[in-house]
C-alpha cells in the first residue's frame, strides 16, 4: 500500500472510532437521563388528583356566579347611593331570582363529595396545628357561631350573626370570586352569595365538633 493511501485509510478508521465513541455517549446520557426518569417517581405530566378536582370545583363555581351575573343584570344595576330600603329589596329580587333559577339545587352540586373530602382534610389539618391556648379559648368563638342546619336556596337567617371565617383557614382552600364567601355555621362550611344573602351550597362534618373555631 503507498503511503498516501495508508494515511487515509488511517484517517478514516480515526474518524469511525470518533464516530462510535459519540454514539456510545449518546447512548450512555440518554440511558442515565431514563434512569432519572424512573428514579424521580411520577412522570411530569401526570396531573395531581387534587389539582383536578379543585378545578372542576372552580368551574361549577364559575358556572354559578355566570348565572347569577345573569339574573343581576335582569334585576337591575346595583346604586351604591341607593338607600338601604332600595339596596335590601334588590337583594331580595336577586335572591328570589336565584331560587327559581336553581329549584334542583342541591348540597353538593358544588362541594362536590371529593372536593369536600380534601377541604375536610386540610382544615381538620388547620386545626390541629393550632396552638392550645387558642382551643382553650374557644369557648367564647362558639358563642359567636350560628347555630341553625343550614338549607341549599335557604336564605341565611338575619336572626343569626355571620361569624367571621377563620382567617388562617382562607390560604387552605380555593380562591372565590367576589360574589361567594365561605362561612362555618355550627359544623357545615357554607358558600354564601354575599349580595343575595343565599346559601349556595353547604358541607356537612367540615368542622369536628370538638375543634370549633
Amino acid at each position: 500500500m503507498r503511503f498516501g493511501d495508508q494515511r487515509h485509510a488511517i484517517e478514516e478508521e480515526h474518524v469511525a472510532l470518533m464516530q462510535r465513541r459519540g454514539t456510545f455517549r449518546r447512548l450512555g446520557l440518554a440511558g442515565m437521563l431514563a434512569s432519572l426518569a424512573v428514579g424521580c417517581g411520577n412522570p411530569p405530566d401526570r396531573a395531581d388528583p387534587n389539582e383536578q378536582i379543585f378545578a372542576d370545583f372552580t368551574k361549577r363555581v364559575d358556572d354559578y356566579v355566570a348565572l347569577r351575573n345573569r339574573l343581576a343584570d335582569s334585576v337591575g344595576p346595583l346604586d351604591p347611593t341607593s338607600s338601604q330600603n332600595e339596596i335590601a329589596s334588590r337583594a331580595a329580587k336577586l335572591a328570589s331570582a336565584i331560587t327559581a333559577a336553581r329549584p334542583s339545587a342541591k348540597p353538593g352540586d358544588l362541594l362536590t363529595p371529593e372536593a369536600a373530602s380534601i377541604i375536610a382534610t386540610l382544615i381538620k389539618q388547620e386545626y390541629d396545628r393550632r396552638p392550645a391556648r387558642i382551643l382553650e379559648a374557644r369557648g367564647d368563638a362558639q358563642e359567636e357561631l350560628p347555630d341553625f342546619v343550614p338549607q341549599v336556596n335557604q336564605l341565611y337567617p338575619t336572626g343569626y350573626p355571620l361569624a367571621t371565617f377563620p382567617a388562617s383557614l382562607l390560604p387552605l382552600l380555593p380562591r372565590l370570586p367576589k360574589e361567594l364567601e365561605y362561612r362555618i355555621v355550627s359544623t357545615y362550611l357554607i358558600l354564601r352569595d354575599i349580595e343575595a344573602n343565599v346559601t349556595v351550597d353547604i358541607m356537612p362534618n367540615a368542622v369536628p365538633q370538638e375543634k370549633l373555631p
